[in-house]
């Protein structure tokens, strides 16, 4: 564009460019800005998009779950403030959530780059150039003929002069099939197809933290209960060891103790190992190595907690929302989109071409309004032979839609079959909660009523101790139950995908 410019001898005059050919200016730009308004509004060699999908239910099958009152922080229906509050901490710096955003960016700029093409680029250029060429080649080479008659002046042996040179100069494909709009709109879709991206990380990060925080209750809780089992177990074993050496128990009976005692003091390692292991997980999550102590402690309050219920026949449109299928049927459209770019490469493309500026041999005089010149150029080109690319790159973009298209059908349908098992999953786990429940309510009565019978003389005390250990071990199930009903209960969430997260409450990238 600038190099065109800089190209003109120092002979020539820019001048009569301007004033009497005015209104050539105006024509010209008359005929850009036509020609400009028709890019823009051009033509799409896009297909339409055909549903791949299947006939989908339109509601789910499976009745159960879930709590609606907090439909956009879904977490909060778990009533534990410090859950609250550790979940903001990991979405603030999660290293996950980090890179993921950071995506975003790059693919936003990239959209950018797209969208740019779509309207003209404009320079600007100085130039200061020198030249020194002998006088006998080009030009120079047929005018020394004429200076070598008799009385004409000397020819010079070399020619030696400089240029100055300013110029702002454009150009602008006209976008008539629409090759740079399929692009921009690929462009485009990519971009919020990375943001949906953003929210599946989001989904997860919050849902392993859930997780793991409800993991680390559990643990905590059953090393406290074990613990209690072996205070329960060592006082047991104590009153057998004094008995069996009054010859008042069998050495069966003494050494079964024994083992219980051993075993149950074997899993406080164990415990102790786990329950570190998943603290390291929830430091990790917070984008940290080890996190202190009392960060890692979780409340009492997460031992227990209380759910609503979800009505049944949960319609399968809330399916829309997970980010995961929003952002397959985004890439689906991208490739759309790239096939219809990819189309318009077959057909003449057209572009314009401009420049105006001033040009002089000395600095001095190329403020001159005679030194001024102006081109304006128009050009068409057409794919004649390419040996099969254009239509090799066709096909393959139709193949990238068809391979997209059956991902989009088999996310969807992956999606609501993690609903349906997810559902079907919380529903079985709750019932076996409430046996469970049942059996440590009959435990916790069968403790009254050993520790009734004892004070009355009418029980023995090992008993007692006995029906202790018995509510402590179905205590101890419960808390694991409880810890699964509620990575159940977090399933269903996850599988809905987070539509109960409102939209920019928790991220909100910059919009290109």
């Amino acid at each position: 564009m600038t190099n065109s410019v800089t190209s003109f001898s120092p002979q020539s005059k820019g001048g009569c460019c301007v004033g009497a050919h005015t209104s050539r200016w105006v024509r010209s730009f008359f005929v850009v800005g036509l020609l400009v308004t028709v890019g823009l509004v051009g033509c799409s060699m896009a297909p339409r998009l055909e549903d791949p999908l299947q006939p989908l239910p339109e509601e789910f099958e499976a009745a159960a779950l879930a709590d609606q009152s907090a439909q956009h922080y879904w977490w909060h229906g778990f009533g534990d403030p410090y859950l609250n509050q550790l979940v903001d901490s990991v979405i603030a710096r999660n290293l996950d959530l980090r890179v993921a955003v950071a995506r975003v960016a790059e693919v936003q700029n990239q959209f950018r780059i797209a969208r740019s093409e779509q309207l003209p680029s404009m320079e600007l250029a100085a130039r200061r150039d020198q030249q020194d060429t002998p006088s006998n080649i080009g030009i120079g080479g047929q005018l020394g003929d004429r200076f070598s008659v008799p009385g004409a002046p000397e020819f010079p042996d070399r020619f030696d002069y400089t240029t100055y040179s300013a110029s702002l100069g454009f150009a602008y494909e006209i976008d008539f099939w629409g090759r740079v709009r399929g692009t921009k709109r690929a462009a485009l879709q990519e971009f919020f197809a990375t943001q949906s991206d953003v929210r599946t990380v989001l989904m997860g990060v919050i849902g392993e933290t859930v997780a793991t925080y409800f993991e680390i209750a559990a643990r905590q809780r059953t090393l406290e209960l074990t613990q209690e089992s072996v205070r329960i177990l060592t006082e047991r074993t104590e009153i057998l060891s004094d008995r069996y050496e009054r010859g008042l128990v069998s050495p069966l009976e003494f050494h079964a103790a024994q083992q219980q005692l051993h075993a149950a003091k074997a899993d406080l390692p164990v415990l102790e190992s786990q329950l570190d292991a998943t603290r390291g997980r929830l430091s990790l999550l917070l984008g940290s190595y080890r996190m202190p102590m009392d960060t890692m402690l979780v409340p009492e309050s997460a031992y227990t907690y209380a759910l609503e219920e979800i009505p049944s026949g949960l319609p399968s449109d809330l399916l829309q929302g997970r980010p995961d299928v929003v952002a397959a049927f985004q890439r689906l459209e991208a490739a759309r989109e790239r096939i219809g770019a990819a189309r318009a490469v077959q057909f003449p493309s057209f572009s314009l071409t401009g420049a105006a500026g001033t040009q002089s041999s000395t600095l001095s005089d190329i403020v001159k309004t005679s030194q001024n010149f102006w081109l304006f150029g128009t050009g068409l080109t057409a794919p004649i032979f390419n040996a099969g690319r254009i239509r090799a790159n066709i096909r393959v973009a139709w193949a990238q839609y068809e391979q997209l298209a059956l991902q989009y059908e088999k996310t969807v349908l992956m999606a609501f079959r993690d609903v349906e098992a997810a559902l079907v999953n919380y529903g079985k786990l709750k019932e076996r909660h409430a046996s469970l429940t049942a059996a440590q309510a009959s435990a916790h009565d069968r403790v009254q009523i050993q520790e009734l019978r004892y004070l009355r003389g009418t029980g023995d005390y090992l008993g007692f101790l006995d029906a202790r250990r018995n509510l402590v071990l179905s205590e101890i199930g419960l808390m694991e139950s409880r810890r699964s009903l509620a990575e159940a209960r977090l399933a269903v969430h996850r599988s809905l995908g987070g539509t109960w997260i409102q939209e920019g409450s928790v991220l909100n990238p910059e919009t290109p």
